[in-house]
């Protein structure tokens, strides 16, 4: 940054220098002068240009992280080795905080999971439209995501997981009554309560 201040520093007194001698002759320079100031304003722009979003962490890599936050039951943060990380976990979909109990519940169960967790592997599956990345979750050696289905705390998420350990971890679910399968309702299904209740 020091290279661009001093360009910039350098345009601006020629840029003055210009204009006195521009008034003292009352002889202008329209393209010098016009030239000087979008110089000055591309290095300005250069100087104080946003910085690039973090790169996306490459699929099938796998970091060893500490949670920080549990937004919900299948979101949360977590410090990694390239830094803070959003994730979002693969293969399920847990009610929403707004679908009340159970949102809370899968959230809970979630926390519960991880306790004395500590630290969590992520296992990179993808990084989906939010920016988030979206990973396995591992507390020890269980898959925290089958886990939470297989408790009832949240749904196989078919549209991008066609495993048949999670089917099957569902199936149990379903037929034990656990969690959001104790009672029929739209609780079952967050994807429809969230087209019926858009942020």
């Amino acid at each position: 940054m020091g290279v661009k201040q001093e360009l910039l520093r350098l345009l601006r007194s020629q840029l003055r220098s210009e204009l006195s001698r521009a008034q003292r002759r009352r002889n202008r320079s329209p393209w010098l002068l016009g030239g000087l100031a979008v110089a000055i304003i591309i290095v300005s722009y250069l100087m104080y240009e946003p910085k690039a979003p973090l790169s996306a962490i490459p699929k099938g890599a796998e970091l060893t992280c500490t949670v920080k936050t549990v937004y919900d039951g299948d979101t949360l943060t977590a410090r990694c080795p390239p830094g803070e990380v959003k994730v979002r976990m693969f293969g399920i979909d847990a009610p929403e905080m707004g679908q009340k109990p159970w949102g809370d519940g899968a959230k809970q169960a979630l926390r519960d999971m991880l306790a004395g967790h500590d630290p969590v592997r992520l296992r990179v599956m993808d990084q989906d439209r939010y920016g988030r990345t979206v990973a396995q979750v591992f507390a020890g050696e269980r898959d925290v995501g089958l886990e939470l289905v297989r408790q009832g705390q949240a749904v196989m998420y078919e549209q991008y997981n066609d495993s048949s350990v999670y089917r099957q971890a569902q199936s149990e679910a379903k037929r034990a009554r656990r969690g959001i399968w104790k009672q029929p309702g739209s609780q079952q299904n967050p994807a429809a309560w969230r087209r019926l209740n858009p942020r």
